[in-house]
């Protein structure tokens, strides 16, 4: 487990999740697209997201 380079992934996650929160209050439906696109195209960046996650 390489601890430099998990700190600014886990930082720019939270970041990510912060600008996705304040675009949820404004009435547009970002999250849910983005959520939809996940579930549809299945993109290799967010299982590798999700194993770093994991492994780490």
């Amino acid at each position: 487990m390489n601890n430099t380079y998990f700190l600014p992934k886990l930082l720019a996650g939270i970041l990510v999740l912060l600008i996705l929160i304040l675009l949820h209050v404004i009435p547009l439906p970002i999250l849910e697209l983005l959520i939809l696109y996940v579930m549809i195209f299945r993109p290799i960046w967010f299982k590798n997201l999700v194993d770093q996650f994991y492994d780490s």
